[in-house]
This record gives structure tokens, C-alpha cells and sequence, in this order.
């Protein structure tokens, strides 16, 4: 209805399609990132090295910390635990003036969205990021 040559018609699909963007607790910046990472949420190279540096900064953190506390050193991969992801949020959104124009849109929206809906591996991704540039910490 879209490309409809009625201006009426154009105007209730578009109030058809707000409506059901609020079902979902989504809005057009979430409509966008689907229409443009329609991968299933799978990250790009980059991201997913950025994702694992981030991972391995924060290991050689934990271990630097552990061993400076005289804790024994753990044989084999540590199992790390992040917080859940409305926790992450919470934390993250309490530093938000820490935070670049599109982490705090992206941390302002996650805030309501993990009490509602699961997050993608995307957006779940994107979120332990931020979390641990803020300075959180894995258990």
C-alpha cells in the first residue's frame, strides 16, 4: 500500500505498520537494522574480531587481577559468565554519558527492550562490547 497513488491508503499503512512495530516493542531504527543486516543477525568479520579482542583484552585483565590477588592460576579456557543481558544494560545505561551518540541510542533502547524481548546474537553481541568498554566485568 506503499506505493499506492492514494495518499489515504498510504497513510493507513503506515499507521498499520507503527502499530505493529509497538506490538513487538520495536521501532524504525529496529525495522532498518533488520532490512539491513538481514544476515540472521550474523556479524561481519570485523565485528566478530572486534568482539573477540575484546574478549581476549578482558581475559589478560581478569588474569593480571587474579594473579595480583594471589589467586591460583585456572588450567585450561576459564568458563566467563556475562551478567544477563538486562543487567548489562542497566550498567550500561547508568554510564551512558560515557558513551558515543549511537551507543547511547542502542543502550537507551536495549534498557527497555531486554524486559520484553530476547536479544539477537547481534545486538547481544554488540551489547557485552559496550558493557565491557564501560568497565564491566564477567564472573
Amino acid at each position: 500500500m506503499f506505493g499506492s497513488d492514494n495518499p489515504n491508503l498510504r497513510a493507513e499503512a503506515w499507521k498499520a505498520l507503527v502499530r505493529t512495530l509497538k506490538t513487538f516493542g520495536a521501532d524504525f531504527n529496529d525495522l532498518g537494522d533488520c532490512i539491513e543486516h538481514a544476515g540472521n543477525g550474523a556479524l561481519t568479520e570485523a565485528e566478530l574480531q572486534e568482539v573477540y579482542d575484546a574478549g581476549i583484552k578482558e581475559g589478560e585483565r581478569r588474569t593480571e587481577y587474579l594473579r595480583s590477588q594471589g589467586q591460583p592460576r585456572h588450567h585450561g579456557a576459564p568458563q566467563l559468565q556475562f551478567p544477563s543481558a538486562r543487567n548489562m544494560a542497566a550498567f550500561c545505561y547508568q554510564r551512558i554519558d560515557d558513551l558515543n551518540d549511537w551507543e547511547s541510542e542502542f543502550v537507551t533502547n536495549m534498557a527497555s527492550w531486554t524486559r520484553v524481548k530476547p536479544l539477537s546474537l547481534k545486538q547481544q553481541a554488540h551489547l557485552e562490547k559496550i558493557y565491557l568498554k564501560l568497565g564491566g566485568e564477567v564472573q
